[in-house]
């Protein structure tokens, strides 16, 4: 990876908020925290326990880090400050996405698809925010995780694809998320058992809360056990897999904007241990944080662009002025993205427009009508009056997408891909919010997991994974299956780089 400048840092710090979280929120740590998390040595430690490669957090990307630490010979421990194991990643669909495996050939007309070919699709999406680098080495061992997943047991049945996003060349799109018939559940607990039968050392309602450092190298951790405070001691290195900071406010008040108003305005269901604590220890030892301020959001009502196979019903959405502002059937964190920036700049809601059809019948409409979830009119006027918008611009905005369909079946202004069908009356109005799945940013690190600091020089001894890691996410979630994706490669890769210390 190329390395960073302190003058590249300082700039992009600057335009992620990440200066003023290191000024203000992580530096509201204590002074005794951080001057004993900075020292340049720390003598005369009394260890209350020792591993060779000790990892915070037992989601998915910890799991993972174990397992391979120990296939690789090491010992290996994990620190997990609830009473259980899978963090969000057992919460999740459990799909994972992946490229040129034998089941995408067999499920899909994609015979061709390969890293690249993702890497570079992944790349389109990420707005020129991501590390190359870590992209590709991602996506070209994807098909080996999925290889590794079937040799636990699982079997991949299903493989679908993400909507469409504007920015990337459709010519590298494929079908590429992999589902089990078990779900996350069923996968985790896979890898939960398999990493528990090779020995790894599962500690719980164990929280680390600092990084402990001799001459500059981490060497281990405090954490609290209750009341109690231990010091375990990492041989060969430490592994953040805390995953990002979807819980703390403070945190996302000084990075993370869209997971702010989030948290505020709608319902996070990451796990609730997701309090950025991995992400604070390192910055207390200089990491630098990195590529904060996208979410994994997922339009809560009509479930916007949720994937290629499952069209957006006929409707539209509109904004303060009753106009249409965006195409509404990309990818769902894009869609998100769109809907939370429009709603910020204008101070106002935005709604979702339809008839009845298909999806929503009559019937469904009016029981949210009934419920108060639902505005309902005859005509546009009466419709417009009950949402706050402005009655001519969005009976201008229905007869142009009237006009358009009927006359073309195309979408003139945003160059929609599904739901492409009149909309008649009665007419009915709905708030679109979103159900968030946490935020994205973490720390930066390198093709070796290591963590970087400002000057993008590997910090000795302390290693990242999955989404406490940054630098392979972008500015919004470019897909189901991209976080799983990113837990399994970066934790199994971490796991054995460390072991190889």
């Amino acid at each position: 990876m190329k390395k960073v400048s302190r003058r590249d840092f300082i700039k992009g710090a600057v335009a992620s908020g990440a200066l003023v979280a290191a000024g203000g929120v992580l530096a509201a740590c204590s002074n005794e925290n951080n001057s004993t998390a900075n020292q340049g040595n720390t003598p005369s430690v009394q260890w209350d326990m020792e591993t060779d490669v000790l990892i915070l957090g037992a989601g998915g990307a910890g799991m993972c880090a174990g397992y391979e630490a120990t296939q690789a010979g090491a010992k290996a421990m994990i620190l997990e400050k609830t009473n259980n194991w899978g963090g969000t990643s057992v919460r999740s669909g459990g799909i994972i996405q992946a490229s040129g495996t034998a089941v995408q050939k067999e499920l899909t007309e994609y015979q061709d698809d390969n890293g690249d070919k993702h890497a570079d699709y992944y790349l389109q999406e990420g707005e020129g925010m991501l590390h190359e680098d870590l992209v590709r080495d991602m996506t070209n061992n994807s098909a080996s995780h999925i290889e590794w997943l079937e040799s636990l047991g699982l079997k991949f049945t299903n493989v679908t694809g993400s909507a469409h996003v504007p920015m990337a060349d459709e010519s590298l799109y494929a079908d590429r998320i992999h589902g089990t018939d078990v779900g996350a559940a069923g996968v985790f607990g896979a890898v939960h058992d398999v990493a528990e039968q090779s020995g790894v050392e599962f500690v719980y309602e164990t929280e680390a809360t600092k990084l402990i450092t001799e001459n500059g190298k981490v060497v281990g951790v405090v954490a609290k056990q209750g009341d109690k405070e231990i010091n375990v001691k990492a041989n060969k290195g430490v592994i953040i897999a805390t995953s990002s900071i979807d819980h703390n406010q403070e945190m996302c008040r000084a990075l993370s904007p869209n997971q702010y108003y989030d948290n505020e305005h709608a319902v996070c269901v990451a796990a609730p241990s997701n309090t950025g604590d991995g992400i604070r220890m390192a910055a207390e030892v200089g990491a630098q944080l990195s590529h904060f301020g996208g979410v994994i959001d997922l339009t809560g009502k009509t479930s916007a662009g949720i994937n290629r196979q499952t069209p957006l019903m006929p409707c539209f959405f509109v904004n303060k002025f009753g106009r249409r502002f965006m195409c509404e059937d990309t990818t769902y964190a894009l869609t998100s993205r769109e809907l939370w920036r429009e709603m910020v700049k204008t101070n106002h809601a935005c709604y979702t427009v339809c008839g009845p059809n298909e999806r929503m019948d009559q019937a469904t409409l009016d029981g949210m009508v009934e419920a108060g979830t639902a505005f309902k009119g005859a005509t546009m006027a009466e419709l417009a009056a009950q949402i706050d918008v402005d009655a001519d611009n969005l009976q201008m905005t229905l007869d142009q997408w009237n006009r358009d369909i009927t006359e073309s079946g195309k979408d003139k202004q945003f160059d929609r891909a599904t739901g492409l069908n009149p909309i008649e009356g009665p007419f009915y109005a709905f708030e679109e919010g979103f159900m968030n799945l946490g935020s994205i940013g973490g720390v930066l690190i390198d093709l070796d997991c290591e963590v970087l600091n400002g000057k993008g020089e590997a910090i000795e001894g302390l290693y990242a994974a999955g989404m406490a890691s940054a630098g392979w996410l972008g500015s919004f979630y470019p897909g189901s299956g991209t976080a799983l994706l990113g837990a399994i490669h970066w934790g199994r890769k971490a796991g054995k780089v460390v072991a190889a210390k």
